[in-house]
């Protein structure tokens, strides 16, 4: 959805709302807090027992954080077209990094119980 309003803000677009810097920086600022913020996971992010690369992660994911803040926050105040940019990509980096991070981590093991056991292999349970 970013893309989109980015996108169309860029092309000029008529539409409400996005056809202002301030209106842009708006959507974009309340997509990526309901989007990454509301509907995301901050859970153990900042436990001192963490590897290298969860440090790394969290240096980076606040970083690319504080700067789409405060772009949105000067886009909204300062109308500034510039900010909007920032802010876009700032999103976009953050979105990235954390997609790269889900795929690079390793999940939690499932539960292996005698009930996961007879759903994935019916043909191998005894019942008693």
């Amino acid at each position: 959805m970013n893309t989109l309003v980015y996108v169309a803000y860029l092309q000029g677009t008529d539409l409400p709302i996005i056809d202002s810097t301030r209106g842009a920086t708006a959507t974009i600022m309340i997509l990526g807090a309901f989007g990454g913020c509301a509907l995301g996971s901050a859970e153990g992010l900042y436990r001192r027992d963490q590897s290298v690369s969860q440090r790394f992660y969290v240096v980076i994911a606040s970083a690319l954080g504080v700067t789409a803040l405060a772009a949105g926050v000067i886009g909204l105040i300062g109308d500034a077209e510039g900010a909007l940019g920032v802010l876009f990509y700032a999103t976009i980096a953050l979105w990235f990094v954390a997609t790269l991070r889900h795929m690079l981590t390793a999940s939690a093991a499932s539960p292996l119980t005698r009930d996961t056991h007879e759903v994935i292999d019916r043909n191998t349970t005894k019942h008693a």
